[in-house]
């Protein structure tokens, strides 16, 4: 029973912790301080009426996802640049990567 458990648990990691999340195309983003904003683009026009205004967690996020990050890979990054609890952050970061993805600024591959 006890293999079954350590198996089980090995795999659900495995599946979850290949989740890949990625920034979308066609915005372009601005720095301001600790801030990002995130501006959609059709053509070569920004659509001001949609900017996405990102804190500090979530512009250290956004700004690493150039390339495809694991849910591991970005939890490490926020442990290491702030002083949080593991538990904060894995919520703060399953927070802002729902939000992203619902708002269409990153997708999951």
């Amino acid at each position: 029973m006890l293999f079954f458990t350590i198996f089980a648990h090995i795999i659900i990691r495995i599946v979850v912790g290949t989740k890949q999340y990625i920034k979308k195309n066609g915005f372009v983003e601005k720095h301001i301080g600790d801030e990002t904003v995130v501006v959609p683009l059709v053509g070569s026009v920004a659509q001001m009426e949609k900017v996405f205004s990102l804190n500090e967690v979530g512009s250290l996020i956004y700004s690493n996802l150039s390339a495809a990050k694991t849910n591991d890979e970005l939890l490490t990054l926020v442990l290491n640049t702030f002083d949080v609890s593991p538990q904060t952050a894995a919520a703060d970061l399953k927070h802002f990567l729902q939000e992203a993805v619902n708002k269409g600024i990153i997708t999951v591959l």
